[in-house]
């Protein structure tokens, strides 16, 4: 009796664990490494592929390669072992009608397979493999990492309450799991709408921040707890703006803001320049330095 009443108490915790898992992943991981391009030296229609450590500061040539998309913010990501890498084929300004973009996996043998292809594309695997979220033509993607079948897809209307024509859909990070990824809304450099989707049910929740007015270059969000921090300094899009931002002595506020439950908090204020916060840890956040230079970490 008394074993049959130990197991019953071990299953409750593990469905209430499951349950609790379904609002936000623990813990915080942050990225290992990352894949920056370089031209090689040797021949300029190639470019260099190098993984780095993040931890150990130390960076590897990993491959070789022609028509890398290096224009891209994020042409490349580096999954256990494997290299994820846009390569635009037959450029636009000389091909038009026939320009286009491939996603490539490149394994530590450094064989390449074609994922997908298609006109323009943003994209962010999963950490297991599993799948990869991809954006094309304002439609989000879940496609298999193992041959590029689409899973599903979803439009920004489905991802969002916000009622506005051509938002566009800004793909963020996938949990250190994998259990969520998310995803944001936008026109310009406004932010509508923040979503995650549920990577087993492909359930979506949004996250309506219109009125919370974030300037796309400002913010941070944790995903794995759906915790934001952004600020209020406007949008500056020529050095004529800046010079009047600077010499306005304008107050900017850098707060934060639970998505989940709605609630915000003030961290800090400061004059006329902004504060690009980064995540370190799921308490540990890195802004510029309100007082005076450099950076320094609030602590929650």
């Amino acid at each position: 009796m008394q074993r049959i009443f130990i197991l019953l108490v071990t299953i409750c915790f593990f469905f209430i664990g499951l349950i609790s898992c379904t609002s936000q992943e623990r813990p915080f991981k942050s990225a290992e490494f990352t894949v920056t391009l370089q031209p090689n030296p040797l021949d300029s229609t190639l470019t260099d592929l190098y993984v780095k450590n993040i931890h150990k500061d130390q960076s590897q040539l990993f491959i070789t390669l022609p028509d890398v998309e290096v224009q891209h913010y994020h042409p490349a990501e580096f999954r256990n072992g494997s290299i994820y890498v846009i390569r635009r084929i037959h450029p636009f300004p000389e091909f038009p009608n026939q320009w286009g973009d491939e996603l490539w996996k490149y394994s530590s043998m450094k064989k390449g397979d074609e994922i997908y292809s298609s006109k323009g594309m943003d994209f962010r695997v999963s950490p297991h493999e599993r799948d990869i979220a991809l954006v094309s033509d304002t439609v989000l993607y879940f496609i298999n990492a193992s041959d590029g079948s689409n899973i599903t897809q979803f439009y920004p209307s489905t991802l969002s309450k916000v009622r506005r024509k051509d938002l566009q859909i800004q793909p963020i990070a996938w949990t250190a799991g994998g259990t969520f990824f998310w995803g944001s809304l936008y026109q310009t450099v406004n932010i509508f709408t923040f979503f995650r989707v549920i990577a087993e049910t492909w359930e979506v929740d949004s996250y309506d921040v219109d009125t919370l007015k974030i300037n796309s270059s400002d913010y941070a969000l944790n995903p794995s707890n759906g915790m934001l921090v952004y600020s209020d300094f406007p949008a500056v899009f020529d050095m004529e703006t800046y010079r009047h931002v600077k010499k306005s002595k304008m107050r900017v506020h850098l707060y934060l803001y639970d998505l989940i439950n709605g609630e915000s908090t003030l961290l800090a204020t400061t004059h006329s320049k902004d504060f690009q916060p980064k995540w370190l840890s799921s308490r540990n956040i890195e802004v510029n330095n309100p007082e005076g230079e450099g950076r320094i970490i609030i602590s929650l």
